[in-house]
């Protein structure tokens, strides 16, 4: 089956990367079509497709695709975060040639009969991974877009706490004043990824305070055996498992996103560190594996397949039925 990726690059995030990468790693001998930037729009209609699979990243990459009828077409949509625009419905509805694959349950949930497949967001488990670092006595903030009141809660707690928070992913420039110049606070800026892992292996734990459906850090950070205290009531919790609430387990829930609920569970982490196991966290990670989102994604296609046979055997059926005169019937009788 020849394949063809096609990318779009319009929201800079990290998982946006890690999905496009996993995609090339699951196809290598794909023919890509990938426009980064702000630019691409779905008037850019590409008609030069022949391969048999096309799989984009995106709505906007849908859309250009003009698919022929013999061709499955399927898109990944990236999970949403919480600097993101809710999908374009009107897009969604108007893209029926296009079968979606998505990341996370809420997306799924918004339309059940639209998006028919499940496959979780991939993370390189392999790359990320533990060392034999001792850790240091700070915790971790990844913040993949823009500044937001869920990460100060981070900065909040921290200060109440009296400890020392490192701050990656956001530029100095791009942060409030008042925390350039804190002492608790260190401004590591946009790290590469050998960079991130040795902050995951150092830290005491990570933070991980927004609203979102996935949260490619919590997940990083569980496979390189570290806590995360993560906000209890998003998708991107069900990825950590509470000790508070399994005895053992990988993180601790905080349940409201305040600097109070957020110190408690902070506190409660740093009084049973021992509830917190390393092997757990590998566990829960391995679910996100490049591997694993290979073997799912997989799934999804010949799910669709097989419902495209079926569909096809139906219809000729009953067409075969309909077609069937008088004296055939007499003949069949």
């Amino acid at each position: 089956m020849s394949v063809t990726l096609v990318h779009t690059g319009v929201s800079h995030t990290r998982i946006e990367y890690c999905i496009w990468e996993a995609l090339n790693q699951a196809w290598p001998h794909s023919s890509t079509i990938a426009r980064f930037g702000t630019k691409f729009s779905p008037a850019q209609e590409i008609n030069s497709i022949d391969s048999d699979l096309i799989i984009s990243t995106s709505l906007e990459a849908a859309a250009s695709v003009k698919c022929k009828e013999h061709q499955l077409h399927m898109c990944y949509l990236e999970p949403l975060s919480s600097n993101q625009t809710p999908l374009n419905q009107q897009l969604i509805n108007g893209l029926t040639d296009v079968e979606f694959v998505v990341p996370t349950k809420t997306l799924q949930n918004q339309n059940r009969d639209r998006f028919t497949s499940f496959v979780k967001p991939p993370v390189d488990t392999d790359f990320f991974c533990s060392g034999f670092e001792q850790r240091s006595e700070f915790y971790l903030l990844i913040v993949d877009g823009q500044w937001s009141a869920s990460d100060q809660l981070a900065v909040n707690a921290c200060q109440e706490l009296g400890h020392s928070l490192s701050i990656a992913g956001i530029s100095a420039e791009d942060l409030p004043q008042e925390l350039q110049d804190h002492s608790l606070i260190e401004v590591l800026g946009p790290l590469d990824d050998q960079q991130l892992r040795d902050q995951y292996r150092l830290c005491s734990a990570v933070i991980c305070p927004r609203d979102v459906d996935f949260d490619l850090s919590a997940v990083e950070a569980q496979s390189c055996g570290t806590p995360v205290v993560i906000y209890s009531d998003c998708e991107a919790a069900r990825s950590v498992v509470c000790f508070e609430q399994n005895g053992l387990g990988s993180g601790i829930y905080f349940e409201e996103q305040t600097v109070a609920s957020l110190v408690g569970a902070v506190r409660e982490l740093e009084l049973r560190p021992q509830r917190c196991q390393p092997v757990i966290g590998w566990c829960c990670a391995a679910q996100f594996s490049f591997h694993q989102f290979q073997i799912s994604f997989n799934q999804a296609i010949a799910k669709e397949i097989a419902y495209r046979i079926q569909t096809a055997a139906r219809k000729k059926l009953e067409e075969d039925q309909q077609n069937q005169g008088p004296e055939e019937e007499r003949i069949a009788a």
